[in-house]
């Protein structure tokens, strides 16, 4: 699994996501920007992108907390051969690459493909994305111990 994401950049990465989805050029432009200690906007978009990757393929393939060893061998080895999760895991490698020194017009594409990714495999749709983005929102806060705006 990829390392945890700060808080702080789950937010980051999360506003940048809806600002993208709603196309709001001046916040899009506003969370592009960071310091030089900062890791920018493209990256944590994309291991925000990993992070949900990892949390929705394994129940696809009824992977659980509490499954019994050989069942979820079984269901381990058939995840990790399915052309979907091959095709996930090489998408999240080919936007680790380019985040780094993504443009601002290779961010939005990275934003975007991130929020399509979603929609195609999990029950997200169109509609309710924002309302999806909010709900990290709003959990991410309380698991700081804040509540939201």
């Amino acid at each position: 699994m990829a390392d945890a994401i700060a808080p702080d950049d789950i937010l980051r990465a999360c506003g940048y996501l809806e600002a993208v989805w709603k196309r709001d050029a001046a916040s899009m432009a506003a969370l592009l920007e960071h310091g030089p200690a900062e890791t920018s906007t493209p990256v944590l978009v994309t291991r925000l992108g990993d992070d949900i990757m990892q949390r929705l393929l394994p129940s696809r393939f009824g992977i659980h907390d509490g499954l019994p060893p050989q069942e979820l061998q079984d269901a381990a080895a058939a995840m990790h051969a399915d052309p979907t999760v091959l095709v996930s895991k090489l998408f999240i490698e080919t936007l680790k690459d380019i985040a780094p020194t993504a443009s601002s017009a290779q961010s939005e594409h990275i934003a975007l493909a991130v929020l399509n990714y979603i929609v195609l495999v999990s029950d997200a749709t169109p509609e309710t994305v924002l309302p999806l983005l909010a709900n990290l929102r709003e959990s991410t806060l309380q698991r700081m111990g804040r509540t939201g705006p």
